[in-house]
């Protein structure tokens, strides 16, 4: 794990996808009142859970978009009293018992630490991201990602360029399943998501895939939330 701020820490991971490495990323947050927060679990190793547990008592496991829950039921079983919060689609895909819906209407369970808002009308991916008030920091699951310019040697790079980048997974972009009208049932509702996370005042994205967006990073979201606000 690495410390990138105050009770803040990620862990780099990755998973392979079609023949092509794809990155993830933790995110890690001592709670205000001393608990640990998870968000986008990765794979759990031994090594990984002496540095988190030596931070504190793991209280929350988050798992905020639908398609981020593969490590999920790993975590919960070795932490059995942290309290589970997970976007609507995944309790249809993993046995959880002790779990709550991300969704507008939950009471905020860390309004010290977080702000935090959820996509509607989007049942794809059913996103929530966090604002986290003493860093400054934007955390996102799938909403917008940063993959490498470089193309992989073999097949991972035949993959990449001529089917991931040709659909938008390339550079700093929104996941490119948004940018298609069929997926946002709620276009309006949509909108006004995106002017909400536009609103709270980061210096940084922490995204699940690619690298963390730490230089202009209101511009780049207000850039790329154009074609939703207009």
């Amino acid at each position: 794990m690495q410390q990138i701020g105050s009770d803040l820490w990620v862990h780099e991971d990755a998973m392979t996808l079609a023949g092509v490495r794809l990155g993830l990323r933790m995110t890690i947050v001592k709670l205000s009142d001393g608990g640990v927060w998870i968000h986008s679990p990765t794979a759990l190793s031994p090594q990984l859970k002496a540095e988190v547990d030596a931070i504190g008592p793991v209280t929350a496991i988050v798992a905020a978009s639908n398609n981020h829950s593969l490590w999920l039921q790993d975590w919960c079983e070795a932490y059995p009293k942290a309290e589970a919060y997970v976007s609507a689609g995944i309790p249809r895909s993993v046995p959880l018992s002790n779990y709550h819906i991300l969704q507008p209407g939950l009471d905020n369970p860390w309004p010290e630490d977080f702000t935090w808002a959820t996509m509607p009308g989007v049942p794809a991916f059913n996103e929530t991201v966090f604002f986290h008030h003493k860093t400054r920091s934007l955390i996102v699951t799938d909403l917008i990602q940063n993959h490498p310019e470089t193309t992989p040697p073999g097949f991972a790079g035949f993959v990449s360029k001529y089917v991931f980048q040709p659909i938008g997974f390339k550079g700093i972009c929104v996941a490119p399943p948004l940018k298609l009208g069929i997926i946002r049932k709620d276009k309006s509702g949509f909108a006004d998501f995106i002017r909400t996370v536009g609103s709270w005042d980061f210096s940084r994205i922490i995204v699940t895939h690619g690298d963390i967006i730490d230089d202009n990073a209101k511009s780049i979201f207000s850039e790329l939330s154009l074609r939703f606000t207009r």
